[in-house]
């Protein structure tokens, strides 16, 4: 499976819209969230993979970058990427679309740690998963990478402050 993975597409609803009249930041974030949930079972860790090991995984950090509004009534669609796997750690980056005016909307990265949920503990992949994924994440080393990985969040440096 070639990265990136469209893992949603949505048309949005009136009730996503805000008092500004665009889709609302809280609906950016869920539709990220069903995107990854499907990548996540894309990949192997859905809920078959939970259900038979008793093991899930959780995001431990997360980066939102909105970069455009989205309308009643657009297109959407959201783009999936596995950017790097270690023994606990997967390293996702999403981009959402907006089919019907063109461009990227937002971008969501973040990372999700596998867990043991019996002893809710952190704990590794299971060796055959992890070679998997890490085989699907040095093919997508051949192609384009989305722009905006590892972006950091951070204020200008603003000297007038101190005046």
């Amino acid at each position: 499976m070639a990265a990136p993975v469209v893992t949603l597409r949505a048309v949005v609803p009136e009730r996503w819209i805000d008092i500004n009249g665009h889709m609302n930041a809280t609906h950016y974030v869920l539709v990220i969230y069903d995107a990854h949930v499907e990548f996540t079972r894309s990949i192997g860790l859905g809920d078959d993979y939970v259900a038979r090991t008793q093991c899930g995984k959780a995001v431990i950090e997360s980066h939102m970058v909105y970069e455009r509004e989205i309308a009643l009534g657009d297109r959407i669609e959201v783009r999936s990427w596995l950017l790097a796997v270690d023994d606990k750690r997967l390293h996702f980056f999403h981009e959402l679309f907006n089919a019907t005016k063109g461009g990227r909307a937002a971008t969501s990265e973040q990372i999700d740690i596998h867990i043991d949920l019996r002893a809710r503990r952190s704990s590794p992949l299971p060796d055959d998963l992890r070679q998997a994924l890490r085989q699907r994440v040095r093919a997508n080393l051949a192609q384009i990478q989305p722009g905006g990985v590892g972006g950091r969040m951070r204020l200008p440096v603003n000297t007038w402050l101190d005046a």
